[in-house]
């Protein structure tokens, strides 16, 4: 199992300080740091690579223009083991080398007098195009330095939200000295933290003929939102995990022996518990369940900053990989069929490289169609964004409305490393279709939803309302619900009002509208409930199961819609 922890309130009070161990394995990648994260009051010496790290450049990208580069934060304990970091980079190729190559590193640990401490740095991977290379007389501006920009979180906007980086594209003019000198056309809002994150860059110049020459290079810019400290002062110490039970390979996937990764986003608390745990990404919803139930198990001490417990957000990718070995488990996102005949689209459409799925969730079957024995399928055409995320939809085909509108709210949440042309991440058309049925492959219903359906026919009586509890209905975990992008556009805001039943394991289940300004956000709510869980509900001391109504707000400003539970 490999689980690299990765924490999002991360402190990048020095963005990259002075390179130190500066070390380029080839003419185009060149990596630089450890670096200290916080400035203040740092250790006696760096922690270091016990091997040096030697990443290759990605093979779909070796005909760039553009530079590149990926940042790893590195939090490691007392005797040099990791405990996972934040990574950011400017396409997700890029991280990908880097991950590969991550599995192998060993860690020197810092030290204070002599002893070995828990630290906190950054290392940057930087991917200078050949063009960029020391040996050219002729030659463009090579990165020797890197940092993201760092923005506060929106006003209104709580710190444990899991806000996404982005990456966007200025102008860097950078004189004769290889001193940044300004930015251009980058966006107004983001002009002025963008200046000041290029200032802390270092490269070296352009030449011509030789000569050290001025310049102008377009530049990827990662923007990474954190929150702040909230008035607590000191070095943030991240969680140290105690207890770390492995995840149990689902038995269902045993007889393909499919590798699954699955992303998991959860708060520790203040005493170390693991809080709201969801998945957050995953190829195959299959592994979702068994995931999550791990890293629940999982017991941390807590993050600190100087000596005060605080709540750290975190988020781990956990693998499941069976003994003898296994295929990738791409789940519903398979390439399947015929290559794209890239000829017959449009020209903006086009690429050198295909966009590569990262994150699928599973469709939930329309209630009353699930009720009525209903089957039937959709197919839905949709266009992948430069960020990886779905950006339109176009719904091709279906033998019912409602199978187009529930595929179009899972497409929603499908997450891609974008398409790629001349080096450059741009948009891209794909096609995904669903069958809709009990025993179809990826199968959308399980044994218990149909089982709760029988009783809710059968034994009505024996389904609880929230009146009729113990006590209230605790919330275990809740994925956050996704703006809808097939909302009209002129709608800023929407609601959705959403039944649903939670089973005596405390699983929500077989969601269903009652009310909505718009289908879209009914069954964008639809869609984040199936994941929900709960503590098992009780009556008289014994599990039952109750049905439950949540309203959801959703805002298209905000980064999340908002929940309103009642």
């Amino acid at each position: 199992m490999n689980i690299l922890p990765c924490p999002i309130p991360a402190l990048y009070a020095a963005l990259l300080a002075l390179a130190v161990n500066v070390t380029t394995f080839a003419q185009d990648v060149r990596i630089t740091g450890p670096s200290w994260i916080d400035a203040k009051d740092n250790p006696d010496e760096l922690p270091a690579f016990r091997d040096a790290p030697r990443v290759n450049f990605p093979t779909e990208l070796r005909q760039t223009i553009d530079i590149g580069y990926a940042v790893r934060e590195l939090n490691l304990d007392e005797k040099g083991k990791s405990l996972g970091g934040r990574q950011i980079s400017s396409l997700d190729a890029y991280q990908r080398a880097v991950a590969q190559d991550e599995r192998v590193w060993s860690f020197k640990p810092g030290r204070r007098a002599g002893k070995g401490v828990n630290t906190s740095t950054v290392v940057a991977f930087i991917f200078n195009p050949a063009s960029a290379a020391e040996n050219l007389p002729n030659a463009t501006p090579r990165l020797l330095e890197v940092a993201p920009v760092v923005v506060p979180l929106p006003k209104g906007a709580k710190g444990a939200e899991n806000i996404p980086d982005r990456v966007i594209y200025a102008n860097v003019s950078i004189d004769a000295s290889g001193a940044v000198v300004a930015v251009g056309d980058a966006p107004p809002d983001l002009a002025r933290p963008c200046e000041i994150a290029a200032k802390n860059w270092r490269f070296a110049p352009a030449r011509r003929d030789g000569q050290p020459v001025a310049a102008e290079v377009r530049m990827p810019f990662v923007i990474s939102t954190r929150a702040a400290s909230g008035g607590a002062t000191g070095r943030h110490v991240m969680p140290r995990v105690t207890s770390q039970p492995a995840p149990i390979y689902p038995f269902a996937m045993l007889s393909n022996g499919m590798k699954g990764e699955v992303l998991v986003d959860f708060v520790v608390d203040r005493e170390g518990r693991v809080r709201n745990a969801f998945a957050a990404r995953s190829l195959n919803p299959s592994f979702d369940d068994a995931a999550v139930d791990a890293v629940e198990r999982w017991r941390f001490e807590p993050g600190r900053i100087g000596d005060r417990p605080v709540s750290t957000h975190m988020q781990v990718p956990v693998v499941f990989e069976i003994e003898r070995g296994g295929n990738i488990g791409r789940g519903p996102l398979d390439a399947k069929g015929k290559k794209a005949d890239l000829a017959k689209l449009p020209e903006e459409f086009r690429y050198d490289t295909p966009p590569r799925p990262i994150g699928t969730v599973r469709v939930v079957y329309p209630y009353e169609l699930l009720r009525a024995g209903k089957t039937g399928e959709a197919e839905i055409g949709y266009v992948v964004g430069a960020d990886g995320r779905v950006v339109q939809i176009v719904p091709s085909k279906a033998t019912d409305p409602a199978f187009t509108r529930a595929l179009t709210a899972a497409i929603e949440q499908f997450t891609y490393e974008p398409a790629v042309k001349a080096g450059r991440p741009g948009p891209a058309l794909q096609r995904f279709g669903q069958k809709f049925d009990r025993s179809v492959e990826w199968s959308l219903v399980s044994d218990a939803d149909i089982e709760l359906l029988r009783t809710e026919e059968k034994k009505p009586e024996s389904i609880l309302n929230l009146r009729d509890l113990d006590g209230p209905l605790v919330p275990r975990s809740r994925r956050p619900p996704v703006f809808p992008v097939s909302a009209p556009e002129e709608m800023k805001n929407g609601e959705a009002l959403v039944e649903f039943l939670v089973d005596q394991e405390g699983r929500a289940r077989l969601p269903r509208i009652v009310e909505a300004t718009h289908e879209a956000f009914a069954y964008a709510a639809m869609q984040s409930i199936a994941s929900w869980r709960f503590e098992s509900p009780q009556r008289g001391g014994r599990d039952v199961i109750v049905r439950v109504r949540i309203p959801m707000k959703f805002s298209r400003d905000a980064t999340m819609a908002e929940l309103a539970a009642k």
